[in-house]
């Protein structure tokens, strides 16, 4: 097994709350700088930026993953992860009617930046971003599923935009692929042991909205080699497939 030391939820300029400094050349240089094999991009509910990030990637040597961050009608937060931009984009398109119809209002919000490779701000999304979609959590994983993509249930253990926040537990019912855990808040032991009874590994990332919350390495998968299969496998410690955290 080869490691890949990972961080599968990460924002740009287009995010709101992200700062318009999340740009492709300072954002991949700086994860190259820490030591990063993989990085996912997941901007709320839109993948505009997607593209450019993932080609700088390729041509400086980091693996960037297609993803979006989708908040459900419930308002649950779910990192959905593809295996190339033409995917998430095609799934993109079947959940566009879902999406908010609210504008956006910066001077509150932030604003939502569709960059170029380049860095160049390019135009303003309208559309308001932090605001749910219209498609249930229930629906949205096996959405995902039919555009060969990953499920993570995102940040479950905050107190606010998490399934355990909305739901008050992880339904086994509903599939995800993964579970991710704040890397900073203290663990705790009830839902670790629901975790693990569930058969999950957790991953950690560092949701960075500014390129200086991109840190040390927290979180490493043990893989044959990369690929979304391996990964999911490594999420569920089957085949020798592995997640190492750091707490």
């Amino acid at each position: 097994m080869n490691e890949w030391t990972i961080d599968l939820h990460m924002h740009t300029a287009l995010s709101p709350c992200a700062q318009d400094t999340m740009l492709p050349g300072p954002v991949v240089e700086r994860c190259l700088g820490f030591g990063l094999d993989v990085v996912a991009v997941t901007d709320h509910n839109a993948v505009e930026n997607v593209r450019p990030f993932y080609e700088e990637g390729k041509e400086k040597g980091l693996i960037v993953v297609p993803g979006m961050e989708l908040e459900t009608q419930e308002g649950i937060h779910l990192v959905c992860l593809f295996d190339s931009v033409e995917a998430l984009e095609a799934w993109d398109e079947t959940i566009k009617p879902l999406k908010s119809k609210q504008i956006n209002d910066s001077r509150y919000f932030g604003n939502q930046w569709v960059v170029s490779r380049a860095g160049e701000l390019l135009r303003e999304e309208e559309r308001m971003l932090l605001d749910s979609t219209s498609i249930s959590v229930d629906d949205a994983i096996p959405a995902v599923h039919r555009f060969g993509g990953l499920c993570i249930a995102a940040h479950a253990d905050k107190p606010s935009y998490s399934v355990t926040a909305v739901l008050g537990l992880i339904p086994d019912y509903l599939g995800f692929d993964g579970i991710e855990l704040t890397r900073h808040m203290p663990r705790d032991e009830a839902l670790l042991g629901e975790i693990s009874r569930q058969g999950y590994r957790y991953v950690t990332a560092c949701d960075a909205h500014d390129p200086d919350q991109i840190g040390e390495i927290h979180c490493a998968a043990y893989l044959d080699h990369w690929s979304l299969g391996e990964l999911a496998l490594a999420m569920k410690g089957r085949e020798g497939r592995e997640i190492i955290v750091a707490r």
